[in-house]
This record gives C-alpha cells, structure tokens and sequence, in this order.
C-alpha cells in the first residue's frame, strides 16, 4: 500500500501501510483528478491540519465482497468527496470535504461508509466519473437561478467548471456565453458545442454580450473564482434585476477587487455556491444520460509513483494541464 499524504511545504510523506475499520468498505483507487485545491493543500495555503491526504475526486474498484451493502468484489464505484456523517453544531453548515479536511484518495487503498460509494451506471465511463463532483457543483450553482427557456448566462473564468456550466445551461434551454483568457479552454468549450465564446484578452466583452443579446445583456452571470478572473464581468455583463452566482469551490480566500456600485444601480441578487454535496446523485445519473462531452478535458495521465513530479508541475504552472488523471496500476 502506498498514502501519500501533504506536509504543507511542497512536499510528501509517503506511509506503506494503514490500519483500515471493519465497519467500513475497502476499495482500491482507480483514478484520481487532482485539482488546484490539491495543489493548495500541497503547498500549505489551506487552512488545515497537516500532513494530510489530498485529493477530493476519485474513482475505485470495492476489493471485497460486502453483500450487506450489495457490493461485489471488482465493482467500479464513484466516491463522493463529502464527510456525510459529519454533524455541524454551530449551525454554520461547514461541510467537510475528504482531500482537505479529511485525508483524501492520494492512496492505491482506503475504507470507505458505504453512503460515501456510489456504484457505476452501466454507461458511465471511468474517465467520466472522475468528475462527478465538478458536475454536482455546477448543478449546484445552476439551482440556485431559475432558467427559461432562451435566457442568457454569461459565465466567467475558464474551467472544467465554468464548460460544465455552459453545458448545463444549454440542457436547461438557455444560451450561455463562455468568457476567457485562456485559448485552451476556450477551445475546449468550443468542442464541446458552446457557440458562444469570448476571448478576453482580444475583444471588448461588454460589447461582444451587448451584440449577442441585442443589448438586453445577460439574465444570469456566473463567476468563477480564480486568481485571474475579471470579477466585474460578474455585475456589468448582467441585465437589470438579474442576478449572480460567485463559485468557490474548497479555495483558500481569493481577493478579488471590483467596484460593487452596479449591485445596487443595476438591483442585482448576488449568491455563492461552495459544494455539490446535495447533487451527487442527479449528477451520476446526468453522466449516465450521456447528454455531456467531457471527452477534451483529460490531457495527462500518470501513474502513481509519479505523483510528485506532477504536483510539482502544477505548482510551477496551475494551468500546465486542463485536467490531469493519476492511474493507480
């Protein structure tokens, strides 16, 4: 067995070997999509207990016959990333997420509650579910706007995400309008059948909407939070008594600066979105509909004795790679 868990200071401690509770399901990891939030946990800017397992997103094989829970062993099973038993008393509905305050799946073995497995639709594909809560979460942000048929969401900040997003609004029936500085995702969205992109570095975007809405901008604005997103899209690309939706997902704090005048001027609502813990399972059965293409977002894929080298690929360059996959052999 090998765990790697996080020191804190771009580093590893690697463990051979981990004591697992009967209670719980053991599983062999299949695939792991480690994210910026990993890497954030990697470099020691997240706000937890070190040394810790990352990784909140994963996949696994059930390694033993469980037939009290109806698993076989060699089952492929999703793992959702959300401590489910964890009670908040302070009533600030703190959900605790597995990679950042738990130890996560940066592992080939762990034991799993069996309400945290969740078995693959006959139709899903490993490379697709790795992704389940990427989708949960913008099922999430989608939720909390209603979406009429041809309305138009401008979303913000290029992303696995911010694509999944855009094709939401589009099984929704609305019109998104995709906005970037970064070429690959742009292009990316363009792939997977987002007819309205827009390049920020390139082209006057406030326009660009003005043009595509025939100047009634957008119903809905989507932010997601990055270091390197133009937070005031978020309220001037919105129509008069719109609303916005700030997606933050297991970040540390981002200081985003932008002048909040057009809230009020324009009376927009503004919300945030944090976690999908509660659209796991419509976002398993969307992947099994097969009405989303996620088949441009993989671009790396390593085993795991060579986690390292490509954590601190990422470290270097968070946007090296759209969405790198660690294979545990």
């Amino acid at each position: 067995m090998k765990i790697y868990k996080a020191k804190g200071n771009s580093d590893f401690e690697i463990y051979d070997s981990e004591t697992f509770d009967p209670q719980l399901v053991k599983l062999k990891i299949d695939l792991i999509h480690p994210t910026d939030s990993d890497i954030n946990v990697y470099k020691g800017r997240m706000n937890t207990k070190y040394p810790i397992v990352p990784c909140r997103m994963a996949t696994a094989i059930v390694s033993e016959d469980r037939p009290e829970h109806d698993l076989k062993r060699g089952m492929k099973v999703i793992l959702n990333p959300y401590d489910l038993s964890f009670v908040d008393k302070d009533g600030l509905n703190f959900i605790p997420v597995y990679g950042s305050d738990r130890d996560g799946f940066l592992r080939d073995f762990v034991a799993m509650p069996n309400e945290n497995i969740i078995a693959f639709p006959p139709n899903v594909k490993e490379t697709d579910a790795v992704f389940t809560d990427t989708l949960a979460v913008a099922i999430a942000t989608l939720k909390t706007f209603d979406i009429n048929k041809g309305d138009y969401v401008a979303i913000i900040g290029g992303s696995i995400l911010s694509n999944l997003i855009a094709q939401l609004v589009k099984y929704y029936q609305g019109v998104p309008i995709y906005i970037s500085n970064n070429l690959r995702h742009l292009s990316i969205a363009e792939k997977c059948g987002i007819y309205y992109t827009v390049n920020e570095t390139l082209e006057d975007v406030y326009q660009h909407v003005m043009d595509i809405t025939g100047g009634r901008m957008a119903e809905h604005t989507v932010l997601h939070a990055q270091e390197d997103v133009s937070p005031h899209f978020l309220f001037s690309l919105a129509c008069r008594s719109g609303d916005g939706i700030i997606v933050n997902v297991n970040s540390p704090s981002i200081m985003l600066s932008t002048n909040i005048g057009l809230i009020s001027k324009k009376q927009l609502t503004i919300k945030g979105v944090s976690c999908g813990v509660n659209e796991i399972t419509t976002a398993v059965n969307l992947l099994a509909q097969a009405n989303l293409d996620l088949t441009h977002f993989i671009d790396k894929i390593v085993d795991l004795d060579h986690v390292k080298e490509l954590f601190d690929e990422m470290l270097v360059q968070k946007q090296r790679y759209i969405a790198p996959i660690i294979k545990v052999q």
